[in-house]
């Protein structure tokens, strides 16, 4: 039996750093491991994978492919400019990228090269991407339209903190740019977003809870751990759990006598 060790930090043990998860993430976009979920213009292919994807990584990121490369091989930690970029581009992993946890009913999924606990969920929810990458846009214009200098430290913040200066809350100086956008056809398409999230959410929870999973048939019979799979490339340890599980199910208890 291989036992692993543990990182133990100043709050005690610690199950991966931001390192790891980072390199995990750029392990997945590069094609370095099987992916599960890819671009829609180029089926079977990573988001950024193949030749030329630390420029490509770059480009998208703002930050320099020597830097990520460093990042990649641990020879540098990782920075707050270069986790807020990988953030933005990727928030259905920001949440993971952050705790090293996800929240896979509300699309904080993982790559699929991280293991993850105590869910195990890696099945992405297009909606909600959509919704957050229409959300960043949308919080990147309130600022560019209410011309915040956004190399000024002060300014920026003054620009985002609300207030409470007697018994009531005060908007930033930027609620009537918050309104005046509220306004706009973008607005109201990140409405509509939210409910087709909402709608893909309702499914997404009925597949998790056991009802409308599609393609297969989960395995009924466990498969004894270090027995060989039936079938070529299957893990015998997780050969009876089915793709839309959002938890781990021990083998021994069948789906009929689980507990959702």
């Amino acid at each position: 039996m291989v036992v692993l060790g543990c990182y133990t930090g100043e709050n005690g043990i610690v199950s991966t750093t931001l390192e790891d998860r980072v390199i995990l993430l750029l392990r997945e976009q590069s094609g370095d491991d099987a992916r599960v979920s890819y671009d829609e213009e180029e089926p079977g292919r990573p988001l950024l994978g193949g030749h030329g994807f630390w420029e490509r990584l770059a480009e998208r990121t703002g930050v320099l492919s020597r830097r990520w490369r460093k990042v990649y091989a641990r020879e540098q930690k990782v920075t707050s400019d270069m986790l807020q970029a990988l953030a933005r581009l990727f928030p259905s992993y920001a949440f993971w990228l952050a705790t090293g946890i996800t929240d896979a009913t509300n699309g904080h999924t993982a790559p699929a090269t991280a293991q993850t606990f105590p869910e195990r969920l890696h099945v992405d929810s297009p909606e909600s991407s959509a919704y957050f990458h229409a959300s960043i846009e949308l919080a990147d214009r309130l600022f560019r339209e209410g011309r915040v200098n956004a190399e000024d430290d002060a300014e920026r913040l003054y620009a985002a903190e609300r207030t409470r200066p007697l018994a009531h809350w005060h908007d930033s100086p930027l609620a009537e740019v918050a309104y005046r956008l509220a306004g706009t056809p973008e607005y109201a398409g990140l409405q509509q977003l939210w409910e087709r999230r909402e709608g893909e959410r309702a499914v997404r929870g009925r597949r998790i809870a056991g009802k409308d999973r599609p393609g297969g048939r989960r395995r009924t019979e466990a498969v004894a751990p270090g027995a060989q799979s039936a079938v070529l490339g299957v893990d015998a340890r997780t050969a009876h759990q089915d793709v839309w599980d959002l938890f781990y199910v021990p083998a021994g208890r069948m789906p009929g006598n689980r507990k959702r």
